[in-house]
């Protein structure tokens, strides 16, 4: 796909569709790395240009909850600390890695992920806590686990933060997207700095897909607060199948 505007606008409107459904539970990376992939982008370079837009996105998110009173970030300090170390950790082993090798693992990743998000259990029994305890055990090695993957690749790491507070800490669905946010944004913007500095972003492509990803964030926080995200979560499915689908045709050759 060559850089034109019609490449911009499909870039643009999937920011916004991911910027939506990675507020409603996680997972917009598997939409928009791939799409970045298909513009020609190294693997490295699509991660690193994913994650400076989808941290414009969950900021917008995360402002928004914030605001609303739902979201405390005091139990989460020593959590956003492992992640930060963890995610940093990751995305240096990303950069020294053979891009050939990566091109080739990525597709397997996001098929794992995509699998992981299906058949993990997505319906609940009326969780009853409203947000998490003082001192949540336990959350600070799990931010060290998932801050690693989401240095390392990330496309699905607010997905799998969103179920570990459903099911761990037992928070209803919305509460715990919300507290998903600041670990996967701690995680995003360490894993950036570091891309930053290896030169792995397309500024132009991150900043035009960090305005949709900003919309989308918005709708999305909208939705989380006051909708309920059935029929996006469906869209989200089909996308993300999609997605996967190109990128094993992308980065096998055969597109």
């Amino acid at each position: 796909m060559d850089s034109t505007l019609y490449c911009d606008l499909f870039l643009f409107i999937i920011s916004i569709i991911a910027g939506i459904v990675d507020t409603l539970g996680g997972g917009g990376g598997l939409i928009t790395v791939p799409a970045l992939a298909l513009t020609g982008m190294g693997a490295v370079t699509a991660l690193g240009t994913n994650k400076f837009q989808s941290a414009i996105g969950e900021f917008s998110a995360a402002l928004r909850f914030w605001k609303s009173r739902h979201l405390k970030l005091r139990p989460l300090y020593l959590s956003l600390f492992s992640t930060i170390i963890a995610s940093a950790l990751g995305t240096i082993l990303l950069q020294i890695c053979d891009e050939k090798r990566l091109n080739k693992i990525v597709p397997w990743l996001l098929l794992s992920v995509f699998l992981y998000y299906i058949f993990s259990p997505t319906s609940y029994s009326q969780p009853e806590k409203e947000s998490l305890p003082e001192n949540p055990k336990l959350l600070p090695c799990l931010g060290g686990a998932v801050g690693f993957y989401n240095g390392f690749f990330g496309p699905g790491t607010g997905a799998i933060w969103t179920i570990i507070l459903n099911h761990i800490y037992r928070l209803r669905l919305n509460i715990a997207t919300m507290y998903a946010k600041p670990l996967n944004i701690a995680g995003n913007v360490t894993a950036l700095t570091i891309f930053i500095g290896g030169g792995k972003v397309n500024y132009f492509a991150a900043l035009m897909m960090g305005i949709g990803s900003f919309l989308g964030g918005q709708i999305g926080a909208y939705l989380v607060i006051y909708k309920s995200s059935k029929l996006l979560r469906l869209l989200f499915l089909t996308i993300m199948l999609v997605s996967v689908t190109f990128s094993f045709l992308k980065y096998y050759n055969h597109l």
